[in-house]
């Protein structure tokens, strides 16, 4: 186990690990800022919660996630370790401060586009802005060692899961979605109106509960998942690493607790900008809609979570939207702006991979 006064150490040898650890908990805060109305935009919207208090539920949930996703990694999956193998510099032949560099900048490519996405009040997908970043760094490096593979650097077996988690789980959200309000449809047609609406009003804030907390599970597994390869790099000295050194690292106290608190805090200051879009721009939903769009989220991140895919708590959360409102209507569901939102999804890749590219060869030439 590395402790946190060898990690000081050999961080003061190679000052730009510092900087990618500061990158990486910035990533991590704008990840709680923008992506805490996927957790509670249903919930507020359908006025079972005042946005500040969904705000705080979603910020505890988030922090509890990233703790367990921490402490308790080798039950809930290899989130973690499927991030952590997205790059993989060790054979390169740059400097361990060009690593870092490449890091750094690939996580600030994250950052810009998040900001950008904020800015304009649409949902972001954090996983794809984050592997998109990370592998337009291990693109630059090749270049700059003059590989004869511009993807001798990034890990094929990690790509080859965040596709199958993306495509994945715009199936999943839709299905889930669209199969649990039919259930309740079924189940709950005979029943009063009245009694209805106070079950759900309740039971759609334990679902965004349930989303907030798987939220941190898969959200927090993938940024703890950058921190180990910072760790692992550095106690390595820039030589290789095997994808077992992570053991070392995972679960370790101080690498846990400030990306938990971290997360919590940006959910906290999270903007409700994104919460009308999330909630009611692709369809209006019934307090039992909802419920159904949380519980299948929610279900939807911690089955990936287990199985070590990283996946977009928005897409999935979008998607189950879909997937509820279609039951009812297929006409009353926005497909236009839900078009448009996959499409940016998919588009945030090459635009990641650009940005970290350019930022990575830019500061990797200047500082060997």
């Amino acid at each position: 186990m590395m402790s946190f006064n060898e990690f000081i150490t050999l961080a003061n040898v190679y000052p730009w690990a510092y900087v990618a650890v500061l990158f990486d908990l910035g990533v991590v805060f704008m990840n709680g800022w923008t992506d805490v109305p996927n957790c509670i935009a249903t919930c507020v919207t359908t006025r079972c919660m005042k946005p500040n208090w969904a705000i705080f539920m979603a910020a505890v949930g988030n922090l509890l996630g990233t703790l367990a996703a921490g402490f308790f990694a080798a039950i809930l999956g290899d989130v973690s370790g499927t991030v952590a193998g997205i790059v993989d510099f060790s054979a390169l032949g740059v400097t361990p401060n060009q690593m870092f560099i490449a890091l750094a900048f690939g996580l600030l490519a994250n950052v810009i586009v998040s900001l950008v996405c904020t800015k304009f009040g649409f949902p972001s997908s954090q996983s794809n802005a984050l592997v998109g970043g990370l592998t337009g760094g291990a693109i630059a490096l090749a270049v700059l060692a003059g590989s004869n593979n511009i993807f001798s650097a990034v890990g094929a077996a990690s790509w080859i899961k965040v596709i199958i988690g993306f495509f994945g789980s715009i199936v999943v959200g839709l299905a889930l979605g669209y199969g649990l309000a039919w259930l309740i449809v079924f189940l709950f047609k005979k029943v009063h109106r009245g009694t209805t609406t106070r079950f759900f009003s309740r039971g759609q804030i334990v679902a965004s509960g349930i989303m907030s907390l798987a939220h941190g599970l898969q959200d927090g597994a993938k940024f703890l998942g950058v921190f180990m390869v910072i760790a692992v790099m550095l106690k390595a000295g820039g030589a290789g690493y095997a994808s077992s050194d992570f053991n070392a690292v995972t679960g370790v106290w101080w690498i846990v607790i400030p990306v938990a608190l971290v997360i919590f805090g940006g959910t906290f200051m999270g903007g409700k900008s994104i919460i009308k879009t999330m909630g009611s721009g692709m369809a209006k939903l019934h307090k039992y809609q909802g419920f159904a769009t949380d519980i299948a989220a929610g279900l939807g991140l911690i089955a990936a979570t287990v199985f070590g895919l990283p996946i977009s708590s928005g897409s999935i959360k979008a998607t189950a939207i879909m997937g509820v409102g279609a039951q009812r209507n297929p006409r009353r569901v926005n497909w236009g702006k839900a078009g448009t939102m996959v499409l940016s999804w998919i588009a945030i890749f090459p635009g990641t991979i650009i940005i970290g590219f350019i930022l990575t060869v830019i500061f990797a030439a200047i500082f060997h």
